[in-house]
């Protein structure tokens, strides 16, 4: 009921992150407890720590297993076609959501439902939302591609490290040709120039 209540929110709006939000308000509203967690936890509330939990569960050995039977993970799963390789796609250590269509070369990396990567194109080390593309022979590395965006052909987003990731808004476009170095980031809807 405690934790019910300060997730209540005030006039209408919940608390997100638990570390700013969350457990400040329930000290202070509440008497709380420590429990000694050693299961899998991580704070995936900032653009770094987002990419390595993501880049940890492409790992041999990754700290919470997805395939794990005794420890099912419940998500909301879009109903699209299986995830399509063409001829001449390459995909290693990777996660290929369902709706994926991959023509290209697709390297540690996570692409959600709908990511169309297109012949010749690479993606390595990225995180690419729902419903993108990678256009032909464009190359997207050390970046996190949001949602509906268009990387145009010969483009080049990044490949930097994972210190220095660019960061490619919801609805924005990459032209053709156009590079958008490492730290980068293009704004939501905005067009790379």
């Amino acid at each position: 009921r405690v934790l019910e209540r300060v997730l209540g929110g005030e006039g209408g709006v919940r608390p997100v992150d638990f570390g700013r939000e969350v457990f400040p308000k329930l000290l202070a509203n509440a008497r709380a407890f420590a429990y000694p967690f050693l299961g899998y936890f991580v704070d995936a509330g900032e653009i770094k720590p987002y990419w390595d939990a993501q880049m940890s569960l492409l790992t041999d050995d990754p700290p919470l297993d997805l395939y794990n039977p005794d420890w099912v993970v419940h998500t909301r799963s879009e109903e699209r076609a299986p995830a399509k390789t063409l001829p001449g796609a390459v995909v290693h250590h990777s996660f290929v959501s369902n709706g994926c269509q991959i023509h290209g070369t697709v390297e540690r990396s996570v692409l959600s439902p709908g990511v169309v990567v297109e012949a010749g194109a690479v993606v390595r080390d990225a995180i690419i939302m729902t419903d993108s593309t990678i256009g032909a022979d464009a190359v997207v590395e050390h970046a996190i591609i949001d949602k509906l965006v268009h990387i145009g052909r010969g483009a080049r987003v990044g490949g930097g490290t994972a210190a220095s990731l660019a960061l490619i808004g919801k609805g924005a476009r990459v032209p053709d040709g156009v590079t958008v170095a490492p730290k980068a980031v293009v704004q939501p809807g905005a067009t790379a120039a």
